[in-house]
Formats: C-alpha cells, structure tokens, sequence
C-alpha cells in the first residue's frame, strides 16, 4: 500500500487498461471519496443506489477491493484528488464510450450507476450553454425512466428505428417527449450531432407520442453511425 496521489494521466492510462464494465464503478469509487469531503450525512442524503452501495462497503476492505480492481490501489485512491474540470473530462469520455453503440437495452443495464454519478460529480453549467432558454421540448425512443433524450425529433425517429430492428419489445421502445428547463438537464453533448440532453425525467410529465403521430418523422442519421 502507498499514500502516493495518483497523477491524472497515469489514472487515465491505468483506467484504460482495466476492463471495461469495471469504468464506472471505479468512477463510482472516486465519486464517494470526493463526497466523503461533506461527512457521512452528506453522503447518505445523495440516495444512492445498492450498486453505489455496494461498491462503498467493498473499499473498506482493501483486500477485497484488489481482488475486484486488480492493479488499483484503493489506499493511493484515497489521498488522489483531481479537479472538478479533470473529473467532468473522465466522466463525459465515459459517457461518450458507454453510449457509443447506444440501444434502450445496454443504457438500461448502466443506468442507475450514471444517475449516481450525476448525484456525486456535479457538471458545469457550460456545458449546457448551447441550450435554449426558457422552456423546450426533448424526445426519446425508449422507456420513460430513461436518460438520453435529444432535442431533434428526427434522432429520436432514428433510434426508435433502430431498437425496432433490434427486436426490442414495444414496451421498452416509446417514442416519448417532454417539456424542461436548462435547470432539469445534467449536461448537453453534441458528440456526433445527436443534439444529445442527458438528464433524470420526471416521469409525470412525459407524453407518449403515438406512432400515427411520429411514424412520417423525417429520420435524421447521427455522424459517424
């Protein structure tokens, strides 16, 4: 064990040769460490989810957290702190990989883990600045509960195309809106111009749109498909 911070680019290398579906929860892992700084109560009003929760419990015990994160020094992770703008370029290349071959299916299975994130990492309102002002409306092709919304119709007709050649059952493929604010949304990101709007829904106020309504949609073809 060492008490050496780790260095942002020798992290960033370290992440990359971890395996994949282990990003996040080392995300995770930083993310209540940086919140730990606000005291336990702090931590226990975030909500968060049994993953998260789970994830807590294994870093006290640092034999087990090797064993889980091999190569990771959970006690060097400890004394690292980066900055608010180095954990905002972590988790939005995170989330520009987790996303890049986006279905309703694969967002699902990541979904309550990004929403604790969002709860432990907050992100700059600039990148939100290319947003409008006032209230808009954002769409998606997939379940109510989800995170990624677009403010094009035809991406979301897009998608909606795509989880329907993908076979996903019509349940979890909705071509849905909603009506928000700046103030609702995590973070906006135009990576491959999806007009993407990432953020937790109110579930109350979203509209189904039926597909008489949405099926003469002009199809927009995200950059890069």
């Amino acid at each position: 064990m060492s008490t050496k911070p780790y260095e942002f680019k020798e992290w960033i290398e370290l992440l990359s040769s971890t395996p994949y579906e282990k990003h996040l929860d080392l995300l995770l892992a930083q993310g209540i460490i940086k919140a730990s700084d606000n005291g336990e109560d702090h931590i226990r009003k975030l909500d968060l989810t049994g993953d998260t929760i789970i994830i807590s419990r294994l870093m006290g015990n640092h034999k087990s957290f090797a064993e889980a994160f091999e190569g990771i020094d959970i006690e060097r992770l400890f004394y690292t702190y980066f900055s608010d703008q180095e954990y905002e370029t972590m988790m939005l290349q995170e989330w520009v990989n987790n996303t890049s071959d986006k279905t309703e299916l694969k967002l699902h299975k990541f979904q309550s883990k990004w929403k604790d994130l969002f709860k432990l990492f907050p992100i700059s309102n600039d990148l939100k600045k290319d947003l409008p002002n006032g209230r808009f409306t954002v769409y998606r092709a997939g379940t109510p509960e989800g995170i990624s919304w677009t403010t094009s119709t035809g991406i979301a007709s897009w998608f909606y195309k795509k989880n329907k050649l993908l076979q996903s059952e019509p349940k979890y493929n909705r071509f849905l809106s909603l009506i928000v604010t700046k103030e609702d949304v995590v973070f906006y990101n135009d990576h491959n111009s999806e007009n993407e709007v990432i953020l937790v829904p109110n579930e109350n106020k979203i509209k189904i749109i039926p597909y008489k309504e949405h099926k003469d949609f002009e199809e927009i073809i995200p950059n890069k498909v």
